[in-house]
């Protein structure tokens, strides 16, 4: 996951701690760790607890992901339309 400075945490970005004292989780949203308070949207569907991708469900049950721009790729674009490889 690319976090600051477009480097990953492998090459030397670091990622911020839960705010929350003596927790050493990483923050999810808002400054907090999930346990500590950090909001997630679940999926809507009904018993099922993945996070929510788009429009409020999970892949699983029906969000899309965008492909690579690149053509002949079939792999999920993460930054500018594009995947990892291009």
């Amino acid at each position: 996951m690319v976090v600051q400075g477009g480097v990953c945490n492998r090459h030397g970005a670091s990622r911020k701690r839960c705010s929350s004292e003596g927790c050493t989780n990483y923050i999810f949203n808002g400054g907090m760790c999930i346990r500590h308070g950090a909001k997630v949207k679940r999926c809507s569907s009904e018993g099922c607890t993945n996070y929510a991708i788009n429009g409020g469900v999970c892949v699983k049950h029906g969000a899309t992901r965008k492909g690579c721009n690149s053509e002949g790729c079939t792999n999920i674009a993460v930054k500018g339309g594009v995947c990892i490889r291009h």
